[in-house]
């Protein structure tokens, strides 16, 4: 009978001991799970302060220069050093040294500002006006003038009708003589009724260049 009682209460303590080293495992890994995610957010944290801050640095710091040399007639230059909008002067003189190693610092060319449009008038007493001294200071040209000329000569064809042919034997160079007559009347009666078209719609303005160079 003592031996039955021992052993029921043998076996009650291992149940007990059991289920403590059960409980305690599973508070271990409880505890162990809590840890390793407290450790892997904070690593992830510091990973990422850490990625931002090379990033940082990496936008701070100035482009690494990588070098591309090419060879033309024994002599080199180095390509990757100019823009693609740079001027052709500079990369030739770089040619011409022969050192595509040396450092050059280009000149940063700014881009040219836009143009304002300026709405001109047309006044055809400004010549008077500035030489009597009512106008002090010209800002602008005057606008052109209108007028019905054409801007270069237009030669109306003549409708063509019966004629004869001249039958008459002319040498090559009595023709060519007869022509070059003819195409320089052409030639001078182009350039007239130019001058004429430029002064009937610059004439005021030349006049006043005339009147500032006094």
């Amino acid at each position: 009978m003592l031996a039955k009682r021992r052993s029921l209460i043998n076996s009650d303590e291992k149940r007990k001991a059991l289920q403590n080293v059960v409980l305690a495992r599973g508070r271990l890994k409880g505890a162990l799970k809590t840890v390793t995610k407290s450790s892997d957010d904070s690593t992830s944290f510091d990973d990422s302060e850490e990625d931002t801050q090379v990033k940082r640095k990496r936008m701070d710091s100035p482009p690494v220069h990588q070098p591309y040399i090419i060879n033309l007639f024994n002599r080199g230059i180095d390509v990757a050093r100019f823009r693609e909008n740079s001027p052709l002067y500079p990369m030739c003189r770089a040619w011409v040294k022969n050192n595509p190693r040396e450092k050059i610092e280009e000149t940063v060319v700014p881009p040219a500002k836009p143009r304002i449009a300026i709405k001109r008038e047309h006044n055809p007493d400004i010549v008077n006006q500035l030489i009597n001294g009512e106008v002090k200071e010209i800002k602008e040209m005057p606008r052109p003038a209108t007028t019905n000329m054409e801007p270069f000569l237009v030669v109306k064809r003549q409708p063509v009708a019966d004629f004869d042919i001249d039958e008459s034997s002319k040498s090559k160079e009595e023709l060519i003589a007869e022509h070059l007559v003819h195409w320089k009347k052409i030639r001078e009666s182009s350039i007239a009724h130019r001058k004429q078209y430029e002064q009937a719609r610059y004439g005021t303005s030349f006049k006043l260049l005339e009147a500032l160079k006094k």
